[in-house]
């Protein structure tokens, strides 16, 4: 496999019931184990072959105290939302391709990392977007609260890892911005792409080919969707029960 430089997003507020049990002013930073929990993230990176340099979008200096110069990380200043985060980001990075993580997926594996861009190489595409089965996620964290999709494929959950042409993206920032506010409502983000789609969608007749089509279509960029077997690369701590979840799986991982 080639080298892809990547990007870490650490600019989310920790807000809502979440903040209510972890009371850091940024995701990035709660604790889980013994470790903030950016930690994770930057480590799976680290110890992943195919990843290059590492760039950190944030705001302030709490989050570059944690590493060190041996860490050899980039650290920029995140922007407005996650999309700016990352175009603030990207003038940095050195490669064609871009990996782009969340800094609230401590799941996240050298193994999940590897093994969905080694499916990504396989396809000539500009953004490529993991899913999830139901059925992989739940059986490696059963319970796990996720938003599903029912697809002629199956039924998937959106994955937290992503591989983009940057060069590509920073065309459509603004459609981009869209998709991110949206990313919790399958059919707010349909709609975005014609009525349509939203009856496929409705009467499950809505396929991958489908999808990937009107996104070229309308954005003139082309999307791969990747199917991973890796749930690490879908669930995020985003709420109570997921730092539950988090500190008993990478409690367990650490000792």
């Amino acid at each position: 496999m080639k080298k892809y430089d990547a990007v870490i997003l650490a600019g989310g507020v920790n807000s809502g019931e979440l903040r209510k049990v972890a009371p850091f002013e940024n995701e990035a930073l709660i604790i889980i184990g013994s470790s903030p929990m950016i930690c994770y993230v930057q480590k799976a990176l680290k110890e992943t072959s195919c990843v290059g340099d590492v760039v950190i979008s944030c705001p302030g200096d709490s989050i570059r105290q944690i590493f060190n110069e041996e860490d050899k990380l980039v650290f920029v200043n995140s922007g407005e939302d996650a999309m700016e985060s990352f175009a603030n980001a990207v003038s940095f990075t050195k490669t064609d391709k871009v990996l782009v993580l969340p800094a609230d997926i401590p799941f996240i594996t050298p193994e999940a990392i590897s093994d969905f861009v080694a499916s990504c190489e396989e396809y000539e595409a500009d953004v490529y977007y993991p899913l999830v089965s139901r059925e992989v996620n739940e059986a490696r964290f059963p319970g796990v609260k996720r938003t599903y999709v029912k697809l002629r494929q199956g039924v998937f959950t959106g994955g937290n890892l992503f591989m983009v042409r940057a060069e590509a993206i920073i065309k459509v920032l603004d459609m981009g911005k869209k998709l991110v506010a949206n990313r919790k409502h399958p059919l707010s983000i349909v709609r975005l792409f014609g009525t349509d789609l939203v009856f496929k969608y409705i009467t499950g007749k809505l396929s991958l080919p489908d999808v990937e089509k009107r996104f070229e279509d309308v954005l003139g960029i082309k999307g791969k969707a990747i199917i991973s077997q890796y749930a690490e690369v879908g669930v995020d701590v985003d709420k109570p029960s997921d730092l539950k979840l988090a500190e008993e799986v990478l409690g367990r991982r650490e000792g």
